[in-house]
């Protein structure tokens, strides 16, 4: 069982995975019928036969880096708000897999690191245990905890590759050592240097008035392939797809990281940092989500910043649902 600190960690409030019933056939299920909550102070994660695939769900209650950062608090609420508008989704993946809720990482006390290091844990154990990790934030603080429980779960020799829908680059450098939101790629850079690690970074969507000249050049002396939103076309659709592509191609798996701040404000406005000018979730996006999901190599994934206390009509939650719902099915 795992080593949980209990003031980090609550299992999935009781009753929040309820909507319609079309019966109990296999192909007439929805997420609420099928997924299987788990209390992690009570129970070990179910293992897993050699033929049998596991999706986990597990929420990053924390938005204690978006706070450092001078963010708008609320996305410690995101998971709640993302398993609401997720219940009534159609189960479309295979029958034989196991799907979880293993409950929130929570933060006390502003101790994000804390907070940070029980996801790192409860990921590499996940992925050591054979199951695809889905995580919900929850501030984009989740990604360096993520990051490192993947590290943690695989072999030594293996790289992993980071793709990040996002209007920000998130290469702060940290101030005085207090690391945010903003900072975790950076920390990821330099842990990644200091173990003579490849830094493998592509962020997709970078707006160029979210970001300062400084971030643009910390990310030409990293060496990140980057993709700024004014590229996102369809007329550029194959181009697009043939650099995910190739970058994809140079690890071994791929850490994928959605943040809500990618898209325009108009279709996500429960975010930390909203952006009018931001992408949109139409066929162009998905076909992009596609190509990295038909590599096979996301080993593990995350959409953070989904803030409820700016979401109007759920409309950032219920997108949240469907890009999960498009990682899962594929």
């Amino acid at each position: 069982m795992l080593n949980l600190n209990p003031l980090f960690y609550t299992q999935t409030t009781a009753g929040i995975w309820t909507g319609r019933n079309d019966g109990n056939d296999p192909a007439a299920q929805r997420w609420h019928q099928r997924i299987v909550p788990v209390d992690l102070l009570a129970l070990e994660i179910p293992a897993l036969s050699d033929t049998k695939k596991g999706i986990a769900l597990i929420g990053f209650a924390c938005d204690e880096g978006v706070r450092r950062n001078g963010g708008r608090t609320g996305a410690a609420d995101g998971p709640d708000h993302f398993r609401r508008a997720s219940c009534n989704l159609p189960v479309q993946f295979e029958e034989d897999i196991l799907f979880l809720d293993l409950g929130n990482v929570t933060c006390q006390n502003r101790d994000m690191e804390t907070a940070q290091e029980t996801l790192s844990m409860i990921i590499s154990t996940l992925i050591q245990s054979g199951y695809q990790p889905l995580v919900i934030g929850g501030g984009h603080e989740v990604a360096y905890a993520h990051y490192t429980g993947i590290r943690k779960g695989i072999k030594e020799t293996e790289t992993i590759g980071i793709i990040n829908f996002d209007a920000h680059f998130d290469l702060r450098q940290p101030v005085q050592n207090l690391t945010n939101s903003g900072t975790g790629f950076f920390q990821i850079a330099d842990d990644c240097h200091a173990a003579g690690q490849h830094f493998s970074y592509m962020p997709i969507g970078i707006q160029r008035n979210s970001n300062t000249r400084l971030l643009f050049e910390t990310a030409d002396n990293l060496g990140v392939t980057y993709i700024s939103a004014d590229r996102l076309q369809p007329l550029q659709q194959h181009e697009l797809q043939e650099e995910i592509k190739d970058f994809i191609n140079r690890s071994t798996y791929i850490y994928l990281t959605i943040c809500m701040d990618a898209f325009s404000s108009a279709v996500a406005p429960g975010v930390s940092a909203p952006a009018y000018s931001g992408l949109f979730p139409d066929p162009f996006f998905f076909s992009l989500l596609q190509a990295i999901m038909d590599s096979g190599k996301v080993i593990s994934s995350d959409i953070a910043e989904l803030n409820p206390v700016y979401d109007q009509e759920q409309r950032t939650a219920k997108l949240a649902a469907a890009l999960a719902f498009s990682i899962i099915n594929n």
